[in-house]
């Protein structure tokens, strides 16, 4: 149980932050407000020159504000340090950071079929209106979750908030594919 973790090896001001791909805010276009996240407004937006492909790539962009407490910030780097330790097909991908200028984002692969949630909640069968999901819907998105949980359980990753508001999904039609997202919770592991 006392084991050394290497997933949390990064806590502590500033360590670990040259592992994040930081992206020049001069390559980044914020299109659209996607909501509100823990620390501030999250947005769709566009980046350029990732991997070296010219075309733009479609991203969600979580920003902190400028004005916030150390701890908020502190926070804020820490789920940006914690996701991009992850590479699997059910887990949001992090796409990089732009840390340099304020306010800070994190650029994350975008999840366009939005939360699980709001997803069930639209797709539930009302009176005399049958769902528009079939069994094997929920099935396959149950089994994309329960694959994410699977590797970070085998990275001896506690994520602490697993729940269909912190589940997204590729798109809202068939072949989506279900991820784990929203690492608030995990990175209060760290205080």
């Amino acid at each position: 149980m006392t084991d050394y973790n290497p997933n949390y090896c990064f806590a502590g001001k500033g360590a670990g932050l040259s592992e994040l791909k930081e992206v020049p805010r001069k390559n980044i276009t914020l299109l659209r407000a996607l909501g509100h996240g823990a620390f501030g407004e999250v947005y769709e937006g566009l980046v350029v020159g990732i991997s070296g492909d010219p075309n733009p790539l479609q991203v969600a962009i979580k920003t902190l504000p400028e004005i916030c407490s150390e701890q908020d910030e502190m926070d804020f780097l820490m789920e940006a340090l914690i996701i991009s330790k992850f590479s699997h097909q059910n887990i949001v991908r992090c796409i990089g950071v732009s840390l340099q200028t304020l306010p800070r984002f994190i650029l994350l692969e975008l999840m366009s079929g939005g939360d699980m949630k709001t997803f069930l909640r639209q797709n539930r069968p009302l009176v005399n209106q049958p769902s528009s999901l079939a069994m094997t819907d929920l099935l396959n998105m149950a089994r994309d979750i329960a694959c994410g949980c699977k590797y970070l359980e085998e990275n001896h990753f506690i994520h602490r908030d697993i729940a269909a508001r912190n589940c997204l999904l590729t798109y809202s039609g068939t072949g989506r594919v279900a991820k784990i997202g929203d690492f608030g919770m995990a990175r209060d592991i760290y205080r």
